[in-house]
């Protein structure tokens, strides 16, 4: 560590996962793009700071120990851990643990969706935690680090009341209507690139992409070869709000309003977009990530933004997530200003069903109008990924071949889909079906941070496979099943009928390829000496 550092941004990815054709892997390896703008906004604020992945560190040296790293440097006073992802929620408490115990005077706050979410049940059960950040973090973490540092300077305790939107065990989440909430002004006063901050960010740069695992007993090399969507992508800041509701989907209305304290859409400057991703571009990132699609059917600020970034004659490729379907100037203007070679525009019908898909997607379109959209943007030579979902709330095992039929289709009369993937959702705390799971008929066996911090301790908790509730009588049977029987079973119909995990999934995407691949990758993994009965036969690993 820096040998004056202040202030440790720690980002801790899940540790111990596991998938059959990924053996076991780390999993949420990406860092949330607020990390890097606290990180950067400190600095200026003349503090020296830090940020590490804990992930990224164990795979460059497997006896890596945060303690060790920590216990050199005298001038730490706070650590700030994001606990974005509800998968994290067992390896982030346990390293935090670690950290007071063997550090009692340095300061550790969690922050992020999750712990926004459980804030005062943290707090609660965890009395290492010092505090939760609930929603905004730039003026109350600006305010904490204030606080501590004078407070050190005079050798007293720092006095942490009166601090926004900060629950701790003595505050707890107390109603009050002095929230802080982040303005456009300082929205745009936020730099989101600032890598150099990260401990080793080269190879953070090199390794990581989407999705978020990393295998461990496979080399870097195939890694990036195999485990992410062919594109090495920088996550662009955008902007920060959501006006609909998905059944699945954290980040919904009602939820931006309980964790954020508004729902309110907040849109960045264009001209600081550009600025990041050329910045991003100087530190080696040749496509950029965007998933904030709020007004699908009205993409004027995209359409703007790509103007400019052509007016600027930046070059990258840009892989966007459409919340809905892209409308057909956002589809000429996509072509006109990103490298094609590197560039995806990905839609996500989730259901075959038009009748499920609408009880569901906040952002409803028919399957006419997907298709015609596909016909678009094959027209305009666009790479497009296809996502689906399986197992979802108003859905049975008859809708279900919907999906199928629409794959299907898809796969006889489009020669430009890169990636179809059809996944099963695991349960986000703060989404609609967690909220009233009655209303959409299932069971859950997750309801508290404990749930969620338990069940990720354990060894069968992964993001594929794990789901987190049963849908009734989905099978049409009559018959609810436990939790875990209906994500056994929903993985056997996956295995069976989605399976598209060939290397080359855009040229053979159909199950058979799927299923061989992921049988050639798991006997690869027995012969080496590991799988699923070694994983099984030892202590779960954690963090040192």
């Amino acid at each position: 560590m820096h040998s004056n550092s202040e202030i440790l941004f720690l980002h801790v990815p899940k540790f111990s996962n596991y998938y059959k054709p990924l053996d076991e892997f780390i999993n949420i390896t990406y860092i949330p793009m607020g990390v890097f703008a606290l990180a950067d906004m400190m600095t200026r604020e003349r503090h020296c700071v830090e940020i590490v992945n804990l992930g990224l560190e164990w795979i460059l040296d497997n006896d890596f120990s945060i303690i060790e790293y920590l216990r050199g440097d005298r001038n730490l006073k706070v650590v700030f851990m994001p606990l974005f992802w509800h998968y994290q929620s067992y390896d982030v408490i346990r390293v935090a643990e670690t950290i007071k115990k063997e550090f009692p005077g340095v300061y550790v706050f969690l922050g992020g969706f999750t712990a926004s979410y459980f804030a005062a049940q943290i707090v609660r059960d965890f009395p290492f935690i010092d505090g939760v950040v609930k929603g905004y973090a730039e003026g109350p973490v600006k305010d904490l680090c204030s606080r501590i540092f004078e407070a050190s300077a005079k050798s007293t305790a720092p006095d942490f009341t009166g601090v926004q939107n900060l629950v701790t065990s003595e505050s707890g989440e107390k109603e009050s209507c002095d929230f802080y909430l982040t303005s456009e002004k300082d929205f745009n006063s936020l730099r989101f690139t600032n890598l150099a901050l990260l401990k080793n960010f080269t190879h953070y740069i090199r390794l990581f992409s989407f999705p978020l695992a990393y295998s461990k007993n496979l080399s870097m090399a195939d890694n990036v070869r195999l485990n992410n969507m062919g594109l090495v992508m920088f996550p662009i800041e955008i902007g920060r709000g959501c006006n609909t509701e998905c059944s699945w989907c954290a980040g919904s209305t009602g939820n931006q309003a309980r964790m954020n304290f508004r729902s309110k859409i907040m849109w960045r400057d264009k001209s600081r977009v550009v600025a990041d991703m050329k910045e991003g571009i100087l530190f080696g990132y040749k496509t950029f990530a965007v998933c904030f699609d709020p007004y699908p059917g009205k993409q004027q600020y995209y359409l703007e933004l790509f103007e400019e970034i052509r007016k600027q004659n930046v070059k990258c490729g840009l892989y966007f997530e459409c919340y809905a379907l892209p409308t057909l100037e956002f589809i000429d203007s996509f072509k006109k200003t990103f490298d094609l070679s590197r560039s995806v525009v990905a839609i996500s019908p989730e259901c075959g069903s038009e009748e499920v898909r609408r009880k569901n997607k906040g952002y409803y379109f028919s399957n006419a109008d997907f298709f015609n959209r596909l016909d678009a943007l094959q027209a305009a030579g666009i790479k497009t990924d296809v996502f689906f979902t399986m197992g979802v709330p108003h859905e049975n095992i008859k809708t279900l071949m919907e999906t199928k039929a629409i794959i299907d289709k898809i796969s006889a009369g489009y020669k430009n889909i890169g990636r179809m993937m059809t996944w099963g959702i695991q349960m986000e705390p703060g989404s609609p079906m967690f909220e009233k799971p009655e209303e959409f008929k299932i069971v859950t066996d997750r309801k508290t941070f404990k749930d969620f911090y338990n069940i990720h301790s354990g060894f069968h908790s992964d993001t594929y496979s794990a789901l987190g509730y049963s849908v009734e009588n989905y099978f049409c049977d009559g018959k609810t099943y436990t939790t875990e029987e209906f994500a056994k079973i929903m993985m056997a119909v996956k295995c069976q009928l989605f399976c598209f995990l060939h290397d080359n999934c855009a040229a053979y995407n159909s199950p058979f390829w799927g299923r061989m691949t992921c049988r050639l990758r798991a006997l690869t993994f027995w012969l080496k000496g590991f799988g699923l009965k070694k994983y099984l036969g030892r202590k779960r690993p954690e963090y040192k």
